[in-house]
């Protein structure tokens, strides 16, 4: 719970430091909790809108670019272990209402190192690197604060033995950094 209050107080900072619009600028900041059967996430990150947008089934289809670290905690034979992830995923994302704001569904597939080799009292992965896919519901306000509630698998994709599944259910507050 601490480092979901430390991950709080991060973000208005990082959003005081957002400056002129540019396109390295992000566009929003976020701070997610996170749960799977024996440890716990806190990630922070930051997101860039896509520039396009289409119609799609009476909505609108976007996506953005995600950078995240997260700090995992673990339960291992030993007590507990900290892991680190760092983590690029592009997002589609559909907007029910035809713009941007209001419920969206999305969906996004990445690539993320975790370090330490990851493990837990009941799962060991084979490798460092991994794909990390998810699924989510949200809700974006007209000023632009979202939340939202996703489920992460975490995977190699079997390059590496062994390969268990590692699935967090998520909790994600995001802030915009830029004035609509």
């Amino acid at each position: 719970m601490r480092y979901l209050l430390a991950a709080l107080a991060v973000c208005p900072a990082v959003a005081f430091a957002a400056s002129a619009s540019s396109p390295w600028q992000p566009d929003a900041a976020f701070v997610q909790y996170g749960h799977q059967e024996d440890t716990r996430s806190v990630t922070l990150g930051l997101n860039w809108d896509w520039s396009w947008s289409r119609p799609l089934g009476g909505g609108l289809l976007g996506g953005y670019h995600e950078l995240a670290l997260g700090r995992w905690r673990a339960d291992v034979p030993e007590g507990h272990e900290n892991f680190t992830q760092l983590g690029y995923t592009p997002v589609l994302r559909w907007w029910g209402a035809g713009e941007p704001r209001g419920w969206f569904l999305e969906g996004g597939i990445g690539l993320n190192v975790v370090t330490p080799r990851f493990r837990t009292l009941s799962k060991h992965v084979g490798s460092n690197f991994t794909f990390g896919d998810h699924l989510g519901v949200g809700w974006r306000s007209s000023g632009g604060t979202e939340l939202s509630l996703r489920f992460q698998h975490f995977s190699n994709a079997g390059l590496a033995e062994p390969n268990p599944a590692v699935d967090f259910v998520q909790l994600r507050l995001s802030l915009p950094l830029q004035t609509p």
